[in-house]
């Protein structure tokens, strides 16, 4: 099992290396995780509204749930509608296939999410 928080990181930090990484990476993720205004999460996908973000002081509801670490997940983004999700899968192939047929919609991030990204998350 994996924290929400570590899967969100590296999901984050799987968005950046697609992204135009106009800010280096750990600006990336800290923003991302900054901005979140509300997060829906389900042991299978988490989906997160952006927005003004965090006010200080201020900590996500069930950051610390945990969710699989086994399949494959997959993170989309739509930075011009503030959302993203991401979702677990099963099985590789079809999680490629999702990430490809993501792409194709243009205007967004779409990327299986690199279980083994590290980062120390600053509390």
């Amino acid at each position: 099992m994996l924290e929400v928080r570590e899967l969100l990181i590296k999901a984050f930090a799987s968005a950046w290396r697609e992204s135009e990484q106009a800010t280096d990476r750990d600006t990336y993720i800290t923003s991302s995780i900054n901005v979140i205004n509300s997060i829906q999460i389900q042991p299978e996908m988490i989906y997160a509204e952006e927005g003004q973000g965090l006010v200080d002081g201020e900590k996500l509801d069930h950051i610390e749930d945990l969710v699989r670490a086994d399949g494959t997940w997959v993170y989309y983004g739509v930075p011009a509608e503030n959302f993203f999700l991401v979702t677990w899968m099963p099985d590789a192939e079809a999680a490629h296939q999702k990430v490809e047929a993501l792409r194709q919609e243009g205007d967004c991030i779409a990327c299986l999410v690199d279980l083994n990204e590290q980062w120390q998350f600053g509390e």
